[in-house]
């Protein structure tokens, strides 16, 4: 159905379908890496190791590598 109607446009109308379905393909991408993400920062959030590293933790280890250690 849409490649009918997309037949029936001028060239550069067709070229502006063939774009925005181009987005919208890379928005789901885009849309399935993030749940991707975040569930293995879940799972990464859920070992033990990870629970027992303080705020204090994170911001030494930040200020040493600003610090170039």
């Amino acid at each position: 159905m849409i490649y009918e109607k997309a037949k029936t446009l001028p060239g550069k109308l067709q070229s502006e379908a063939l774009g925005f379905v181009e987005y919208l393909g890379r928005r789901r991408a885009a849309q399935a890496e993030a749940g991707e993400w975040q569930r293995l920062s879940r799972a990464t959030q859920a070992m033990p190791a990870a629970q027992r590293i303080t705020d204090a933790d994170i911001a030494a280890e930040i200020a040493a590598y600003r610090a170039g250690k």
